[in-house]
């Protein structure tokens, strides 16, 4: 390599240069022996932090070039990286642009494709390098993993398209000796896959590589990783309050201390104070990232996740952390149901990724048998659990729409399939069904103030349609008759909610131009709404006519119809497979460079 001629680049006001302090020596000896040094971090971070971003761009630029190419030398050193890592980190931190970048690091933007080439050469080289120390190839790594997130989506980002790392990224993971890095290099993937996904997805080769590769022994290796890191996620969140299932001697000591005169002390509070939950979930959440990518683009990818999962209880595997899938519902279930306590954007991504995550994983493959706390109970209902916890406690002025409307496709794919499969599912149906109609009341009665960014109308047709589905196929997959009954007496008892979507859908329903698919859906939600108020309707007469007086008598004489009569025929439904909604992630990567960061530290 040609060192970089600094002399004169530092006068009297900045330092001395490499002449001056080490006269006699040729300036390549200069940087060589100061890199064999163990750099100050705590020194070194303090000063460039407090670098002016204009300096580094005018008088320290030549001297930041200087320090850059040498650091990136063929005589790659542990010091030197260290070095390096700090630089990039303090710097980037400027707030720069992407010429701005290449200014500081290449000297001039013109230069900036042979050095910024070489630096991305050092990381593949070094990582590709079985003979390198491990340390040594985890501190490049990581540099690795800083500069992506620190760059995000600028310019120089795209130099890690140019050259496919994809091999020796996979090589870290698949090595006995570097796997214990897989969450780096997992979370290093997704990152670069990432890079404008969404305007040169065909330019990226990660993202070519993630849909065609084969490699199961890589996907196991991810899904390992990513498992021990969301249940440090799930651990976290119930450190703040634990809400593991009562035990006799925990039921005796709460009687015992809801007695004492200030029990406020001695028992955490049922509802959480917001404080308490902003820094959730914790960081390392971000390895869901790689997992929904997998998950997204490589349907090998969520059988292997489906196969790692032990067979029973019993499995060793179970006494260390539970299985990935298990992870990600448990996870889930906390982030949906706290998310809008914060009602930050982060939290609120993650949202947004859990629920991407788990409509992904019913669209790609079978439904995973887990094994779980109750052997009666499928893990099917977590999935709806969370769904549930999500429409139960979020209802707020301040809608997450899109969120919502993912949370009902979720729910409308789980009953699709079972009615499908013509599995009866135990489950508490009863609370989605209430959850379902707070949410259109929600809607209907609090439209006007409500602060969205649209998808009002689209969420009310995909509830009704939600509805719908589950009325015509309730008696193939709900578990019992008396689930069928409090089903139908649910909607009986809300039709007045029910109706009102009628003109809510016409008072959004305004278009500005004429779009034949939009139109299609219209029709198709108002034969829907139809046939759930028809149906409504019929046992509403079927009460008026037995003069009920009570809920309990209105209950009795539905479920005694519907056992004589069966369950009111709704004629003209579409029973095809409903359309895949889970879609990419591409406003998450700003918090997973976010994340990412605070975790290279």
């Amino acid at each position: 390599m040609n060192t970089p001629r600094s002399s004169g680049l530092m006068n009297s006001r900045y330092g001395l240069s490499p002449a001056q302090i080490s006269p006699g020596h040729d300036e390549q000896r200069f940087w060589q022996e100061l890199l064999s040094l163990e750099p100050d971090r705590a020194f070194l971070t303090r000063l460039l932090s407090t670098l002016p971003k204009d300096e580094c761009l005018s008088s320290h630029k030549l001297v930041l070039h200087a320090l850059f190419t040498v650091c990136i030398g063929k005589e790659t050193r542990a010091h030197a990286i260290d070095t390096l890592s700090i630089m990039l980190r303090t710097v980037l931190a400027k707030n720069l642009a992407g010429w701005e970048v290449m200014e500081i690091f290449a000297n001039k933007v013109n230069e900036a494709d042979r050095v910024f080439m070489e630096f991305v050469g050092m990381i593949a080289d070094v990582l590709d390098d079985g003979d390198a120390p491990e340390a040594l190839r985890h501190q490049v790594l990581q540099l690795a993993v800083l500069f992506t997130c620190s760059i995000s989506q600028l310019s120089p980002g795209a130099y890690f398209l140019r050259r496919d790392l994809f091999p020796c990224i996979a090589k870290v993971i698949t090595s006995p000796d570097t796997q214990r890095f897989t969450f780096e290099a997992s979370l290093l993937l997704s990152i670069l896959a990432n890079f404008h996904k969404s305007d040169a997805a065909k330019l990226n080769p990660y993202l070519q590589r993630i849909r065609k590769t084969q490699d199961t022994e890589l996907m196991r290796k991810i899904c390992w990783a990513a498992g021990f890191a969301l249940d440090a996620a799930v651990k976290a969140y119930q450190e703040i309050s634990d809400d593991s299932i009562p035990t006799f001697t925990k039921s005796v000591g709460a009687l015992f201390t809801s007695l004492l005169p200030d029990r406020s002390l001695a028992m955490q509070p049922f509802d959480l104070p917001r404080e308490s939950l902003k820094t959730q979930p914790i960081e390392a959440t971000v390895t869901l990232l790689p997992v929904f990518e997998f998950l997204f683009f490589n349907p090998l990818f969520g059988q292997v996740l489906v196969d790692m999962t032990p067979k029973s209880s019993n499995s060793k595997q179970s006494t260390l952390v539970p299985p990935l899938a298990h992870n990600i519902l448990s996870l889930s279930s906390y982030v949906l149901t706290h998310a809008s306590s914060s009602a930050s954007p982060r939290t609120l991504a993650y949202a947004n990724l859990t629920l991407n995550t788990l409509l992904v994983m019913l669209c790609r493959q079978r439904l995973p048998l887990l094994p779980v706390p109750s052997p009666m109970r499928a893990p099917i209902c977590a999935l709806l659990d969370c769904c549930v916890l999500w429409l139960r406690h979020n209802l707020h002025k301040r809608l997450e729409v899109h969120t919502f409307t993912m949370c009902i496709w979720t729910c409308h794919r789980v009953i699709w399939y079972l009615q499908k499969e013509r599995m009866r599912l135990e489950y508490d149906w009863l609370e989605l069904w209430k959850a379902i109609v707070n949410l259109l009341g929600f809607l209907s009665g609090k439209l006007d103030s409500l602060v969205t960014t649209g998808g009002i109308e689209q969420l009310v047709q995909e509830s009704i349609r939600l509805l719908d589905l589950a009325l015509r196929t309730a008696d193939l997959f709900l578990p019992t008759p008396t689930a069928v009954h409090e089903f139908v007496y649910e909607v009986v008892r809300s039709s007045a909610v029910i109706r009102k979507q009628t003109l809510l859908l016409q008072s959004l329903g305004q278009p500005t131009s004429v779009n034949r698919g939009a139109l299609l859906r219209s029709d198709s939600v108002s034969k829907a709404l139809s046939r759930v108020l028809s149906m409504a309707a019929y046992y509403e007469g079927k009460l008026v006519s037995a003069d009920t007086r009570s809920a309990k008598d209105a209950f009795r004489v539905v479920s005694k119809d519907i056992e004589q009569n069966g369950l009111q025929s709704m004629h003209d439904a579409d029973d095809t497979d409903p359309p895949k909604h889970a879609e990419d992630v591409v406003s998450f990567i700003r918090i997973a460079c976010a994340d990412g960061l605070a975790l290279m530290t």
